[in-house]
């Protein structure tokens, strides 16, 4: 916060240090926005005059100056009404929407939602409040749906489930329900308050709950009476999985008779899933002991188990058995079409091939290489016309969007860009993502060109800035260019200033511990290493500690991307005992994150390898064999990102 209030301060500077430009409405806006936010009306007042009505901010001014009155519902409206073709126009819906939920005036409530054109999860959440409050039976079911799931929940959502509770519309069972999905995704905090909801007497005490973190033994062995207690002991079953599933099995198969039917499953699944991130090949006898009741997440893990082995007709029954929102997956389609190949099956492979390499993601490219000739070009977008190329120039909701990231209003920026796409066709997104590129707003151009649904633009999805710095480096450090952009992509979406959860910076995002160790062993010097989030500095650092991966990881791409983003330990301990395909190791990934980042990083190099008319190497090639397990010294792990 204080950064960007300096950046404003200085672009404010640079603007008063032109007489010309004093009385710019851009200045005049920055001074306006500065004074609202101190609460200096007269200031204010003052810098607003100097806006004409009709300018480009002048809906931002307008809505500052609602004050008091924006408590008003006919103001509101009114503001509403008047700048339809921006975001405030919602911001004003929403306020309205949070009057009658205080009021409880839910048919005006969902009357005001249905103004609103990008609902978040929090007005969401208040529309189903209303819908549940106003005895709609769909909603109600819908609610206990959303209760039994872990994902995010907006306050509005817990206000409603609070409600439903005390009228007796959640049961103690959905109550179990929520809290096992708690543990077991290790949220011990929400497990806590959701507890406290259970009778008294089934409640899980304190004591009981530290000792099912902690994985006690005795706690599983010595089931508790009350369903509660009973979670408890398998939560405790789950924290011993994860770090020795194989003494947990042992374990179950000894005291499992002691639980229900259904508990036992529960607890093999368990077990067979953590055992699957570890490659253990145990885990396949031990998702057999579930039965048929999987989650999507024991299904995935089991197929994962049965292609890390290569039992390629046990795994297409398993794929076959998975819902059919999973089937649908690129991921399951294509390992489908693996399967029916391996097992001769080749005219129906290529029946799921064909369609999948029509997508622009990592399993199309995969499968447009595993058809025998490609049936189709991909649709490539025909370059913008000029008058195309005029629309989004024009459009006042993306030159506002440019002024304002300009001005560095960076989420108000964000926000005006998203509104402004609303209902765009192809030709219009591809003509806003290339206004995008012209300004340097690179993650826009990005995130535009990839909203596409039939044309699409290679030179849009795949920008190339900083060219001179990422061919120079990639050069001196004996790097596939491609890859290097591949990465960096998809590392920052090229914003220099990007940092990442664990304080990683930069275009090819180096934690600073990594920049000072690269540093001393390039004999940079301190003020070199300082300048580590520079783009000049930050790709030759990148491109040399990936090249140390690289090198140090039997010159594998698959382990030196995996190791970018989760440490070459971690990526060496991935490996098997013998050489595995490299798809494979991709796809048997224990981190969501590093299975996705690596997939995304080579269909990235793929693209730029077309792009930039390179030798063009295969996906396959890429990917390559992975060498088995070594114990000869790994390059030194200093990037290692807290993940789990």
């Amino acid at each position: 916060m204080r950064t960007r209030l300096f950046i404003r301060r200085l672009i404010l500077g640079l603007l008063l240090s032109n007489t010309a430009a004093i009385a710019s409405p851009e200045t005049a806006f920055i001074n306006a926005h500065e004074a609202i936010s101190k609460g200096q009306s007269a200031r204010f007042e003052k810098a607003a005059r100097q806006i004409p009505a009709d300018h480009l901010l002048a809906p931002y001014i307008a809505w500052w100056r609602l004050g008091d009155n924006g408590k008003d519902p006919e103001v509101l409206r009114a503001f509403a009404h008047k700048y339809p073709h921006s975001p405030l126009a919602d911001r004003a819906h929403k306020r309205l929407v949070a009057q009658r939920y205080t009021q409880q005036h839910w048919s005006a409530l969902l009357h005001e939602i249905r103004e609103i054109k990008l609902v978040d999860r929090e007005t969401e959440c208040i529309g189903l409040h209303a819908r549940v409050a106003l005895h709609d039976a769909n909603a109600t079911h819908e609610a206990l749906q959303r209760f039994t799931k872990i994902s995010p929940q907006a306050d509005a959502c817990e206000r409603l489930y609070s409600q439903m509770r005390a009228a007796g519309q959640i049961s103690d069972e959905a109550i179990l329900t929520r809290l096992r999905l708690a543990l077991s995704d290790r949220q011990v905090t929400l497990a806590s308050r959701l507890n406290a909801q259970l009778p008294l007497e089934q409640q899980i005490d304190a004591q009981t709950l530290r000792q099912a973190e902690a994985g006690v033994t005795s706690l599983i062995e010595t089931p508790g009476i009350t369903p509660a207690q009973r979670e408890a002991a398998l939560f405790a079953l789950f924290q011993k999985a994860k770090k020795d599933p194989a003494n947990a099995a042992a374990l179950w198969e000894v005291v499992g008779p002691n639980y229900s039917e259904a508990e036992r499953r529960y607890g093999w699944g368990q077990i067979a899933v953590e055992a699957a991130r570890r490659h253990d090949p145990m885990a396949n006898t031990w998702f057999r002991a579930m039965g048929s009741a999987f989650t999507d997440l024991q299904h995935e893990w089991h197929a994962r188990s049965l292609l890390r082995s290569k039992r390629w007709n046990e795994l297409y029954i398993t794929l076959l058995a998975m819902p059919a929102h999973l089937q649908h997956e690129p991921v399951w389609r294509y390992w489908k079409a693996r399967s029916l190949q391996a097992m001769n099956a080749h005219a129906a492979a290529q029946q799921i091939f064909a369609p999948l390499s029509q997508e622009f993601n990592y399993y199309g490219r995969l499968a447009e290489e595993s058809l025998p000739q490609r049936m189709h070009e991909r649709p490539i977008a025909a370059p913008l016309s000029d008058s195309e190329q005029r629309f989004a120039e024009d459009h006042h909701g993306l030159k506002r969007a440019l002024v304002l990231r300009k001005l560095d209003l960076n989420d108000d920026a964000l926000a005006e860009w998203n509104w402004a796409l609303i209902g765009m066709n192809d030709r219009q997104l591809l003509a806003a993502a290339e206004i995008a590129r012209q300004a340097r707003w690179y993650d826009r151009a990005i995130s535009t060109a990839e909203r596409t649904r039939e044309a699409h633009s290679i030179d849009l999805r795949y920008i190339t800035p900083y060219r001179d710095l990422a061919d120079a480096f990639s050069r001196e450090h004996n790097l596939d260019v491609a890859w290097v952009y591949g990465l960096m992509r998809q590392e920052s979406r090229f914003v220099e200033y990007a940092r990442s959860r664990v304080g990683a910076g930069g275009l090819m995002q180096i934690m600073p511990g990594t920049a000072r160790w690269i540093g001393q062993k390039m004999g940079a010097s301190r003020k070199v290493v300082n300048k580590v989030g520079q783009p000049e500095t930050n790709i030759r650092f990148g491109t040399w500690y990936l090249n140390n991966l690289y090198t140090g990881l039997d010159k594998s791409v698959v382990l030196a991307t995996a190791s970018y983003n989760a440490g070459p330990t971690r990526a060496r301990k991935w490996q098997s005992n013998a050489a595995l395909e490299g798809a494979i190791y991709v796809e048997t990934i224990p981190f969501l994150e590093t299975r996705q980042y690596v997939k995304k990083v080579l269909a990235n190099a793929m693209f730029y390898a077309e792009r930039l008319g390179g030798p063009q190497t295969s996906l396959n090639d890429r990917l390559g064999t992975v060498p088995p397990r070594s114990s000869k010294p790994l390059p030194e792990d200093e990037y290692t990102p807290a993940l789990d």
